[in-house]
């Protein structure tokens, strides 16, 4: 793909960012300090996209810096992050997106991408008792050893607000959202002044079937 080609992508990537946000062009460009020519250019595709405009730009629309400049096609970090977590299955990445419409981001800045994974390990007051020295450090390096790798997970708070999480931590949090889901909606077949129709306590249908 040459300059050209990628300025015309670039500039309608950022008029579908600038509809999807709702916000007139103008009004983009004094945000982001830019005057309505330049970012008019831009959408047209006169001129390119540098990464300091991307940056600014993707502060106004709340995207991400590398879609607007077509490194990659994940428009939030949301999106981005809940890709790479292969291991998830379809209700937890649906929470995931229920958090991001609610504001709580999942949130990545250079803090997040220059974190090393890391390890954590629980030591139980039975399994310390009389070691010391060498033997400590044994016991630490086995439980080490067996240890998952983790990453650091960021949530952008809808006031602006950033904490930093495990992976495991993380993971935990949206199983904790899962059974209250399950534990909600189970109260609410357990209130007998939610069935209208003694077929419908029972389950089965009219012609008797389940």
């Amino acid at each position: 793909m040459n300059q050209e080609e990628l300025n015309i992508i670039c500039g309608e990537r950022l008029r579908k960012c600038r509809e999807e946000k709702n916000m007139k062009q103008k009004d983009v460009a004094a945000a982001a300090h830019f005057t309505e020519q330049h970012i008019s250019n831009i959408v047209k595709g006169k001129c390119k996209l540098t990464t300091d405009t991307a940056r600014a730009l993707s502060d106004v629309l709340n995207v991400r810096m590398e879609y607007l400049l077509c490194e990659d096609d994940f428009i939030t970090d949301a999106e981005r992050i809940i890709s790479n977590m292969d291991s998830l299955e379809l209700i937890t990445k649906s929470i995931c997106t229920i958090l991001d419409c609610k504001g709580y981001s999942l949130h990545h800045d250079k803090y997040t991408e220059s974190a090393e994974p890391f390890k954590t390990i629980i030591l139980d007051s039975n399994e310390v008792d009389g070691r010391s020295g060498g033997a400590l450090d044994n016991l630490i390096a086995e439980k080490m050893e067996s240890a998952t790798e983790q990453t650091t997970i960021a949530l952008k708070h809808p006031d602006g607000r950033i904490i930093r999480i495990s992976s495991e931590h993380f993971h935990t949090l949206l199983s904790d959202i899962e059974n209250y889901i399950d534990y909600k909606m189970h109260m609410e077949y357990e209130d007998i002044r939610n069935y209208m129709l003694e077929s419908d306590r029972t389950g089965k249908t009219g012609n008797g079937s389940p």
